[in-house]
């Protein structure tokens, strides 16, 4: 370790507090090192939010640093019974624990809570998050009952002396780009300033003060949009809300433009002017920048960088040529390169001399490091193919071709006709599943970003097309001969030389030096790290500026000071790219100097002081069950019975912090149970929603009124956003609407009612005003409710006609007792009315039963 990184973790051990630090100074080396203190001896500490990449790249280096195999982390998970969670609880040592698990762990005393020596909670923060609302720093600070942070950023004077006692041997290549991304870019980058303008105009009322072009870039731009519209989104108009998602579309072409080759970049243009076109003769809402004139000027350039029409014909009308090519006569191929490709080529060439010269005819380890794992397959393509005589873009263009015919065939068939299925996506795998490609790369998918335009059905066909159009991308380079030997291109894992034959594998491996190897890696934060330890490269090219990787190659310089590496650092200039790099450092430098002026006047949070429960303490609240709704002495806090899996939400913890005792159990019906009559089922919106849509709120409303007396739908709000349903409600009142189904909803379920809470804080209150006339809820009866094989094993009924009746549709091992109690017998109950069933067991199960019994038997 550095000697700042041996300060930042003597004062993390030392004192509890709050650890912020620029990314790339080695946060996750720090990490490691304090796991490896409590490694040993009797200690019980808890490690939270880490993924499990991070866990297993944690292992490695504990053991990689000496640390027993009996030391290491154990993992908690979702499958781990609870009774033997509470064992290893008490053998102590250091667990990755999701926080529900905890929380829940906790509240069921499985957890000797007095015996936990520390919790590391991990991922915690992101500077520029500390920087927004009022007084951040100091709320988190008392969320956490901390009275220390730790600020250490990379201009902090002990982290610049270290970094910079080695020489930095950089070589900064700024790349110009072609004449014709220069004019996209300057023209989304005008449609982007005509899009803001727009929206500014539109919503005159709120602060716009960060709907900058700078702010723009970023994906935090969403997030700044949102924060500004959510309290008045159901007010909003459709076009503000697609001027908000032509912003985001629109950054994402920006970020493409450098990243993806012409060809694919061209094709998600093409996508984008497919949904927006008119389809079944309904007009839609076409996003306004395609409609400018800097918008045609981005979509004429990004075509010619592909290719160029020699005649008058659309491509689309003409059959395929003789020679079986899908490319018409007409068109010519331009196939512009990305200009960093040629550089890259360049700098490969250099570094193979220069390699060559010092160390005797011997190469060197490269890393090359790029922001997506599609680039990283492009380039691993280019590099094999340097020196082939075809066109690197050839095959791309073809599959390009293929796809916009078929395109063109699904927007002009007729609309009582199915479309056909692509010829694409004959033989190939689902377009959401990405098939692995040696070299440790993947095609990246772009349907994401894509499908927040894109919402109809035809939409999600041009998705499903152009990410079958990458699969084929895949497939081609996986074709294309290169199968038959391989030498070293990708990461560390392919550091072996296999070769194939037609039927099988040989048994004959050869390894492949170090120094003959060229890895081409993605950004992976953590993994970064540990990425430069095992390749010890010589030469580094950054493909793609990063300002963390930036920052971790000093680290390793300085920690590896007789160790002679080059760093080629590749830019566009006067890009978006090179803009949104120095922003990045500009932001984060802002963002320390306010947290470190926030430090220094914030008020230091001291103890909460909270009463401590006591057991003998008496709550007295009415109770309308005692005549006239006398006062009635109960002992004890209000307990609530809640859903093993509302843990994830945000509603438990806040009872729990207002005083209401929390018993955690599997439900099979409800998330909340209240009381033995009382039963909730809580939907944010979203679910709200999607419940409606896949049916499972009617199942869920009909097994509460089956179970309980006072079936109750929670319909909760975010606190953050507007407390209304207007914008989902139309001026034209259609059974599909969301209120339409609400309404049919309560016609079906009488019994059912529906609370509207707008926050979960607000919930908490409610529950509580709803618990002061009700007795407590017995927990273990309310997990049996709708649970599989819970009958008692003694029993008056007869087993044969019983096990008759739960053969029947619609009964099931809860309502089969109510039918069994109401009637005497089967020739009863097949004697009984529709409505009687229905009043028993649900509107929906009762029909069933119902139609089972009284079906005609026909031969």
């Amino acid at each position: 370790m550095l000697p700042f990184q041996k300060q930042v973790l003597t004062e993390v051990v030392t004192e509890d507090g709050l650890l912020i630090m620029s990314p790339g100074l080695g946060i996750f080396q720090i990490l490691c090192h304090l796991v490896q203190v409590y490694s040993g001896g009797n200690h019980l500490i808890l490690l939270i939010n880490t993924s499990k990449e991070q866990d297993e790249l944690l292992q490695e280096q504990l053991i990689a640093n000496g640390v027993s195999s009996q030391h290491v982390i154990r993992h908690i998970e979702y499958n781990t019974p609870a009774e033997k969670r509470s064992s290893m609880y008490r053998e102590s040592g250091i667990f990755s624990i999701t926080s529900r698990i905890l929380a829940v762990d906790m509240l069921l005393d499985r957890i000797p809570t007095l015996l936990i020596n520390g919790i590391i909670v991990y991922n915690a923060h992101r500077p520029e998050a500390f920087v927004t609302g009022f007084a951040p720093l100091q709320n988190t600070m008392k969320s956490l009952f901390l009275r220390k942070v730790h600020l250490w950023p990379r201009f902090q004077i002990t982290v610049s002396e270290d970094l910079a006692k080695t020489d930095n041997n950089v070589v900064e290549l700024r790349q110009p780009m072609s004449e014709s991304m220069d004019i996209i870019q300057q023209s989304l980058v005008q449609c982007m300033e005509e899009t803001l303008a727009e929206l500014r105009r539109a919503n005159p009322s709120i602060d716009v003060g960060e709907f900058t072009i700078e702010n723009s870039f970023f994906r935090s731009f969403d997030a700044i949009v949102r924060r500004q519209l959510d309290p008045i989104w159901h007010r909003v108009s459709s076009a503000t809300k697609r001027l908000v998602s032509d912003l985001n579309v629109l950054r994402q072409l920006l970020g493409y433009l450098t990243t993806y080759d012409c060809v694919s970049f061209y094709s998600f243009i093409e996508t984008i002017i497919a949904s927006n076109s008119a389809q079944d003769g309904k007009q839609i809402m076409q996003s306004q920048w395609l409609l400018h004139e800097s918008g045609d000027r981005a979509i004429r350039a990004a075509r010619k960088r592909v290719y160029v029409k020699q005649g008058e014909k659309e491509f689309d009308e003409l059959p395929e040529r003789q020679d079986g090519s899908v490319i018409p006569g007409h068109i010519k191929l331009v196939l512009e390169e990305q200009p960093k490709w040629q550089l890259l080529k360049s700098i490969l060439a250099e570094i193979e001399q220069d390699a060559l010269q010092l160390n005797d005819g011997e190469g060197a380890p490269i890393l090359i490091m790029v922001s997506e794992k599609r680039t990283c397959s492009q380039l691993k393509d280019y590099i094999t193919r340097i020196n082939e005589e075809e066109p690197f873009l050839n095959k791309i263009a073809h599959t390009f071709f293929r796809w916009r015919v078929n395109i063109h065939r699904m927007q002009t068939v007729e609309p009582v006709k199915q479309a056909p299925a692509p010829a694409t996506m004959r033989g190939k795998p689902p377009p959401n599943k990405r098939r692995r490609v040696r070299g440790g790369s993947t095609s990246a998918t772009s349907s994401g970003g894509r499908s927040m335009i894109m919402a109809e059905t035809f939409r999600n066909d041009v998705i499903d097309n152009i990410s079958a159009l990458d699969d084929d991308i895949t497939d081609e380079a996986d074709q294309d001969g290169q199968d038959d030997e391989f030498h070293g291109v990708g990461p560390l894992a392919d550091s072996y030389e296999i070769q194939y034959n037609q039927n099988d594998i040989l048994s004959s491996f050869k390894e492949i030096p170090s120094t003959s190897l060229v890895t081409i890696q993605c950004y992976e934060d953590d993994a970064n790290e540990q990425v430069l330890q095992d390749t010890q490269p010589r030469f580094i090219v950054l493909f793609d500026p990063n300002p963390a990787f930036v920052r971790q190659i000093e680290v390793y310089r300085a920690q590896h000071p007789t160790v002679d590496i080059r760093v080629y650092f590749l830019l566009y200039e006067n890009s978006v790219e090179e803009q949104n790099y120095l922003s990045l450092i500009r932001k984060e430098k802002e963002s320390f100097e306010r947290l470190i002026h926030e430090k220094s006047i914030m008020a230091i949070p001291l103890p909460d002081k909270r009463k401590q429960r006591q057991e003998d303490d008496i709550i007295l609240r009415p109770s309308t069950r005692i005549a006239g709704g006398q006062v009635k002495a109960v002992s004890g806090p209000q307990i609530v019975t809640v859903d093993m899996r509302e843990f994830r939400s945000s509603l438990p913890p806040i009872l729990y912090a207002d005083g209401i005792q929390i018993e955690p159990f599997t439900l099979q019906v409800g998330d909340y149970i209240l009381s033995p009559d009382m039963c909730v089922e809580r939907k944010s919106i979203a679910d709200l929603i999607q419940s409606f849509h896949s049916g499972r709120l009617y199942t869920q409303c009909e097994m509460m009124s089956v179970s309980y007396k006072t079936p109750i739908l929670l319909i909760e709000f975010d606190e953050n956003k507007s407390f209304s349903l207007q914008a989902d409600i139309k001026e034209n009142i259609r059974a599909t609407d969301l209120s339409s189904k609400l309404v049919l909803l309560t016609l079906h379920f009488p019994k059912l009612r529906i609370i509207w809470s707008s926050s979960p804080h607000e919930t908490a209150k409610i529950f509580s005003e709803l618990k002061k006339a009700e007795p407590e809820p017995d927990s273990k009866i309310a997990a049996c409710i709708g649970a599989e094989g819970n009958e008692d094993g003694d029993t008056i009924y007869n087993m044969t006609p019983q096990d008759i009746l739960r053969s029947m549709p619609g009964i099931n091992s809860t309502n089969y007792r109510f039918i069994m109690n109401h009637f005497e017998d089967l020739d009863e109950l097949f004697h009984s009315n529709q409505q009687t069933l229905q009043e028993l067991i649900g509107l929906e199960f009762g029909r069933k039963l119902y139609n089972f019994i009284h079906k005609k038997y026909t031969k």
